[in-house]
């Protein structure tokens, strides 16, 4: 009676500590396919195009600036997003060891590999894991024009670019890293409030 009460007991540890083994592998397993495969295109040239990305990039026009710029106008956001897993991305690199890691930093950080994007922590710390230019593009021109009082723009990935703002999203949640939503409409949808992961959101005017 007693042998077969102990059984019951440390059984499911036991298959609960061999899952987390196991899923813990494969998450290894898998970041080091990441790692050894080619380097992806920069998610922005991947949203706008090439021959787009390289046109803007060339002009000199467009410049990083950070989050801490966004919150003058976009307080609710900003706040927003300080509770979304995408203003903590570097640190899932730095427990893995993976931050110096170019392929990682690419979509855990704010225009990494770009100009005025960012380099490292020492450099570049206002850039880390990924803001809300991480999925805009270049911020400078959109403030300018705020600053100026003319109608919103100046984003190069901005809400009057949907087909561009939802290739954002793709060029880093690929089929490898599908964890990250069960379904990319609605998680797309969800990031139109100012907290997607508030368990009520309200409901857009029609």
């Amino acid at each position: 009676m007693y042998g077969r009460y102990s059984e019951r007991s440390w059984l499911p540890r036991v298959i609960a500590l061999v899952v987390i083994i196991l899923f813990q592998a494969s998450g290894d397993e898998r970041v080091q396919e990441e790692c050894n495969a080619t380097m992806p295109p920069i998610p922005l040239e991947f949203a706008m195009g090439t021959e787009a990305y390289n046109k803007a990039m060339d002009s000199g026009q467009y410049r990083y600036v950070g989050n801490t710029k966004c919150r003058l106008c976009h307080r609710k956001f900003f706040i927003g997003r300080k509770k979304d897993p995408h203003d903590y991305a570097m640190k899932r690199l730095e427990a893995g060891q993976y931050e110096d890691n170019p392929r990682c930093l690419m979509c855990h950080t704010t225009g990494y590999g770009m100009p005025t994007g960012f380099v490292n922590r020492e450099r570049t710390p206002r850039l880390a894991n990924v803001q809300c230019e991480g999925c805009h593009g270049p911020g400078n021109v959109h403030i300018k024009l705020a600053k100026q009082k003319k109608p919103a723009g100046g984003l190069l990935a901005g809400e009057d670019r949907p087909d561009r703002l939802r290739k954002m999203c793709q060029s880093c949640h690929t089929e490898r890293w599908n964890r990250s939503y069960h379904d990319l409409d609605k998680a797309y949808a969800k990031y139109r409030n100012p907290n997607p992961n508030a368990r009520k959101h309200v409901k857009e005017s029609k």
